[in-house]
């Protein structure tokens, strides 16, 4: 698949920074808890209502920054108390402003599944995933070896969001079945990689397609670009299991009210 030169020069950046990844590694004194913790599949299917994966998101490079008053744990807290199911915390540090210290905050500060969520593309970063106690990971299809990945990813612990863009993707989860590992989580994402631009009709025209191939014990996750809860109630006729929100929580003067409103205030 062809991805933006902004997708290549991100993903240049952060196998630039291996070496940081790898010091910060041995910098965790201990592990952290991940005990009582279910992975996000598992809690879409408990969900009563509106299952929506809240991100924390300090920047993008479409938008630049997203947030300053970057008060993590009060953040997490109100995310919490609005019941999403889970917490996605960006950790890519040069484009997105992330860290992996918000991922040790989310943690220690929440009893939710977290999303490490990065441009995974060494092994370090799981194996920082899950010293911090982290539930799932994303995995973009699009840039790495997914069977490769994938169960690397579960010998740690670590439940995989495969990302896709494309109907043509669809293949390399089959593959994954043919070679004894069945996807429980898969995220289909409305921005192209290529023009950078959003359209939910990725979600409307993937996700049923999903879901026939699949069946209903694969979770299926919209990402990117849903602002409202009219929104949410579009892509929620393909099927689609859950939603990850950033941008439009994050922009928000009260985000635990932005949630609610986006869950319906259910």
């Amino acid at each position: 698949m062809n991805t933006s030169n902004l997708i290549n020069e991100i993903i240049k950046r952060r196998k630039a920074s291996k070496d940081n990844d790898f010091n910060y590694y041995n910098s965790i004194a201990e592990d952290h808890i991940r005990a009582q913790r279910e992975p996000l599949s598992n809690c879409i299917k408990k969900a009563k209502g509106t299952s929506i994966i809240s991100e924390i998101k300090p920047a993008s490079p479409t938008l630049g920054e997203i947030r300053r008053d970057l008060n993590i744990i009060s953040i997490v807290n109100q995310m919490e108390r609005a019941a999403v199911i889970g917490l996605s915390i960006l950790t890519e540090p040069n484009y997105f402003k992330g860290s992996y210290e918000n991922l040790k905050l989310a943690v220690d500060n929440s009893h939710l599944p977290c999303l490490l969520k990065d441009f995974i593309i060494d092994e370090i970063q799981l194996k920082i995933a899950q010293k911090l106690g982290a539930t799932n990971v994303l995995l973009i299809n699009s840039i790495i070896d997914i069977s490769k990945f994938y169960p690397i990813c579960l010998d740690y612990g670590l439940e995989p969001l495969i990302e896709i863009h494309a109907i043509e993707e669809i293949r390399d989860l089959e593959h994954l079945i043919e070679i004894g590992f069945r996807p429980t989580l898969v995220g289909v994402n409305n921005r192209d990689l290529k023009s950078l631009k959003i359209d939910l009709n990725h979600s409307i025209e993937i996700i049923p397609k999903l879901k026939n191939i699949f069946g209903s014990e694969v979770k299926v996750v919209s990402e990117s670009g849903i602002k409202t809860r009219e929104q949410i109630k579009y892509v929620q006729a393909s099927g689609a299991d859950a939603y990850l929100i950033g941008s439009s929580i994050m922009q928000s003067r009260n985000i635990f009210q932005k949630i609610k409103e986006l869950r319906g205030n259910q």
